[in-house]
Formats: structure tokens, sequence, C-alpha cells
């Protein structure tokens, strides 16, 4: 048992990891059904809010030193939501950094943080701390 377990563990990982990428897949219902079906829900936060941060992440070190021509290339339709977000984002960095855990438009958010090469200490930091507080209201019912 203790085996399915722990690969139920990196099954989390993984799939909290590629879905803050640009893939688009919800890792919600999993975090709440590992959760439900005994997982312990420590466990299911750390992991998930783990996998999830790295995701998100790879997304923005992949726009901070692939940089313009990188997007343009593999993401021509969001270079004007780029263009658009940019400056705001220059000034209200870690505010976009928190909210990279809200679908569809989280991933942009990373991508323009990357781009405009916004501190790595505070992009990871804010990253983080949504990502945490995000699974923590997802499991947070289960335990009290």
């Amino acid at each position: 048992m203790v085996e399915y377990y722990e690969y139920g563990l990196i099954g989390l990982f993984v799939i909290c990891f590629i879905a803050s990428t640009l893939y688009p897949l919800g890792s919600e219902a999993f975090v709440i059904g590992f959760v439900a079906f005994g997982f312990e829900p420590l466990e299911v936060w750390i992991v998930a809010s783990v996998g999830n941060t790295l995701g998100s992440l790879s997304t923005y070190y992949l726009a901070y030193y692939g940089g313009e021509p990188f997007i343009a290339r593999f993401f021509p339709k969001a270079h004007d939501k780029i263009t658009l977000l940019a400056p705001r984002v220059r000034i209200y960095g870690f505010i976009y950094a928190f909210l990279v855990f809200m679908p569809f438009i989280g991933d942009i958010f990373a991508l323009v943080l990357g781009i405009v090469r916004y501190s790595q200490i505070l992009s990871i930091l804010g990253i983080a701390f949504g990502k945490m507080l995000r699974y923590a209201v997802l499991v947070l019912p289960f335990v009290l």
C-alpha cells in the first residue's frame, strides 16, 4: 500500500506541474480527489503547491531567458497581450506574480513577468504564495 501512496504523490506532483505550464489541465479536481481518497491533506498541499509553483516558474524562466524571440516564435497569439500587460507588470510585478495562480490568465502573467525580467526573488515568492494559498483553500475544508 505504501508504494501506491508514494506513486500517487509523484503523480499529483506531475499533474500539478503540467497544469501550471501552458498546457491546459485542471489540477484542482486531482487535489480534492487525493484528499477525499484518504491522502494526508498536508502532504497533498505541499506536493501540489511545489509542483504547481515549479511549473509556473518553468514558464517564467522560459520567457526570462528566451525573451521576445522565443515568445514571438512559440506564442504568437500571446504577443499582443504581453505588450499590453508589460508596463503594468513592471510596476505591480509582485501582485501579478501572486495572481499567476488564476486559471487561464495566470500563464500569461508568468510569461510577462519573465519577458520584462521582473525580479526573480519577488517572482518566486509571489508565485509560491499564490499557489500555496490556492491549494490551502481547496484542502482546508477537509482538515476542519
